[in-house]
């Protein structure tokens, strides 16, 4: 049996006895500093600001649906249960970073980098993160229908029991990408996906793979009783 193959992702390195803060938003603007802050149940939707540095800090229950943070920088960060909905992220990056039972539905994340970043049970419907760079990255439990992934990097990143219907993924490069036990049916421009490992046990998604492929090819697949 071949060994299951596993990405090596770095987990964050918080410290012991992080200081509790109750943020506002105002202290979430431009050129904003957080370092080593457990930050729980806090609101804030309506944040907006460049050059934002977050290092060490643990989020719980927070909501930042809606949030416009330019050039965000996050290391060695955890989001526990926090809702990121419509959140606005472009040209930021993440390293050593943990989204954990997230809801990151409509995210937009162009050009971000993201470096060691664990995803998990969390729900990405309608995220996009067009032209990306992922660098050991692993999405577990996902749920991904109509995400955008156009010309992202994709390269060593896991995808493992994650829904992908009606993703994108055309010009995407996906070298040595793994997929396990993934939904894909409806899924768009599996053609760029060259290079990647893709594993299912299901007959059904063997097949809805097949006609996503067959699709990209522009072939027809049909029963010989038909012709």
């Amino acid at each position: 049996m071949a060994s299951r193959r596993v990405v090596k992702v770095a987990a964050p390195r918080l410290r012991d006895g992080l200081r509790a803060v109750a943020l506002s938003v105002d202290e979430l603007g431009d050129e904003a500093f957080l370092e080593d802050l457990a930050l729980t149940e806090l609101d804030l939707g309506a944040a907006s600001g460049r050059l934002v540095d977050m290092t060490g800090c643990r989020w719980t229950q927070c909501r930042l649906a809606g949030s416009e943070l330019e050039k965000l920088t996050i290391s060695d960060t955890v989001f526990d249960h926090c809702d990121l909905a419509n959140a606005r992220w472009a040209d930021s990056s993440a390293v050593r970073t943990e989204f954990l039972s997230c809801r990151l539905t409509g995210m937009s994340a162009p050009t971000m980098s993201l470096q060691h970043v664990t995803i998990r049970d969390s729900i990405l419907d309608l995220s996009s993160w067009r032209f990306a760079k992922f660098s050991r990255v692993e999405f577990i439990d996902c749920r991904l229908t109509n995400a955008d992934f156009v010309s992202a990097e994709l390269g060593g990143t896991v995808f493992r029991g994650c829904d992908l219907s009606g993703a994108e993924f055309s010009n995407a490069t996906a070298n040595k990408a793994v997929f396990v036990e993934c939904q894909w049916e409806g899924t768009r421009g599996i053609g760029s996906l060259g290079g990647a490992t893709i594993a299912n046990t299901s007959p059904t998604d063997h097949l809805a793979v097949a006609a996503a492929m067959a699709s990209a090819l522009q072939i027809t697949l049909a029963h010989p009783d038909a012709l």
